[in-house]
């Protein structure tokens, strides 16, 4: 496992991939996935449990690519008589006999003895003897324009795999090819607790030395826009019962607990040993800035605990890169999503102590040229939420780098409007 030489915790793919690993386990020792059969207007953004094939080949007849004329076999000066019509929910059923044609509009039906549609503007119109003729043009073209019967979908197609995140268009292809329900993962429960004796309800009198408490809505809308919801959050002053009291009731009636604050070296930082007390630490701290003081474990062997710092920004990072991919696993997704990774020209010199890597904040612009540069905030405070608010980006900055100049390629972590 990638732990730095000083012991300063573990790097950050490596602490990804012990928090998978030990979910994965979870899986298999605890079963805990269970899944419900939902109707489609309920399945949005749940995760598959179950592969579905097409039962059939979708539309399931072949039809229309243009508005035109469905043609029968040709006669002598590629001449027909129009006999009918075929539109939506109104189809032409009858053979065509030769010489003769139907009206056809876009997706309709085409007749089974019909081998080609001819645009209309490909063709000219007569009339004689009060019927209606096609004459094709010299310049017309030769393609069918007809869809065959499984354009859409073909028999036993795979239309959604197991593991798999349900977006509009799946659930669209899946009406398409007559779904009613579908079997998916219930979501997790997720119980929050935060801690600090300085906290009091926002919008309450303050006196010197509190703050007004915003951790929790920050977890909260950040689970919210990524699809999570938070069950239920217990704000806890820096006392070791009350707190433990809150762990276990949280941990009783929900399948994920997660805290802010109280989880570093200060004497009233008791979350690491009351973890240890009623289950165990798995791990803790990152070699990462911010979010150094992060811990991962469970609670009675079967609740994974995340210890988030008390930072705002901190605890927003850790979440984005730890929290969510472990949430994932638990909802069943089989491919992880995590943030998209490019690289970025920096728009300025970048000075820093070397030590720990670390995420810096940034805004994306694309200049004339089209490259994608990044303007690094000034404030990456990780106390002030407002240099992530603010930011489009995660800059990656290897622990070794000390000095980058302007111009050089750092690669980069979108933040898309659904993080935060």
């Amino acid at each position: 496992m990638g732990i730095d030489i000083n012991n300063q915790g573990l790097y950050l793919n490596d602490a990804i991939k012990k928090i998978l690993e030990e979910i994965d386990t979870l899986i298999v020792n605890n079963a805990i996935l269970h899944k419900e059969e939902i109707n489609l207007d309920e399945a949005l953004g749940k995760v598959s449990m179950e592969e579905i094939l097409s039962e059939e080949d979708i539309p399931g007849y072949r039809s229309s690519v243009m508005d035109g004329y469905a043609l029968g076999e040709s006669t002598i000066g590629n001449k027909w008589k129009v006999v009918g019509e075929s539109f939506p929910g109104k189809p032409f059923y009858d053979l065509l006999k030769k010489g003769e044609a139907v009206t056809i509009s876009t997706g309709s039906f085409v007749p089974d003895n019909c081998f080609s549609v001819i645009p209309q503007e490909q063709v000219s119109l007569e009339f004689l003897n009060g019927n209606e003729y096609i004459v094709k043009k010299e310049t017309s073209s030769n393609n069918s324009w007809i869809r065959e019967i499984n354009d859409q979908v073909f028999k036993g197609e795979i239309l959604i795999k197991k593991g798999v995140k349900i977006t509009p268009g799946i659930l669209s292809k899946l009406a398409s090819c007559g779904i009613k329900t579908i079997k998916v993962s219930k979501f997790s429960k997720l119980g929050l607790l935060i801690t600090g004796d300085e906290l009091i309800k926002s919008g309450s009198a303050r006196k010197k030395g509190e703050i007004w408490e915003s951790n929790s809505i920050l977890i909260k809308s950040i689970a919210k826009n990524l699809g999570f919801e938070i069950n239920e959050i217990h704000i806890e002053k820096d006392n070791y019962q009350s707190i433990k009291n809150s762990l276990r009731n949280i941990s009783e009636v929900n399948d994920v607990v997660i805290s802010v604050g109280g989880i570093s070296v200060g004497k009233k930082d008791f979350l690491k040993d009351i973890i240890n007390e009623i289950g165990e630490i798995k791990f803790w701290k990152l070699f990462l800035k911010p979010g150094k003081p992060f811990a991962f474990g469970l609670i009675n062997k079967k609740i994974p605990y995340f210890g988030l710092p008390g930072n705002p920004v901190s605890a927003a990072i850790t979440f984005i890169q730890l929290v969510r991919p472990a949430l994932q696993k638990l909802e069943g997704i089989t491919n992880i999503e995590f943030p998209l990774r490019f690289k970025v020209k920096l728009n300025s010199d970048l000075k820093r102590r070397k030590g720990r890597p670390e995420l810096l904040r940034g805004k994306l612009i694309v200049n004339e040229e089209g490259e994608l540069i990044a303007d690094i905030s000034e404030e990456q405070s990780s106390s002030k939420i407002s240099s992530i608010s603010n930011s489009d980006l995660l800059i990656e900055i290897p622990s070794e780098i000390d000095f980058c100049q302007k111009g050089n390629l750092l690669w980069a972590q979108l933040l898309k409007n659904n993080f935060l």
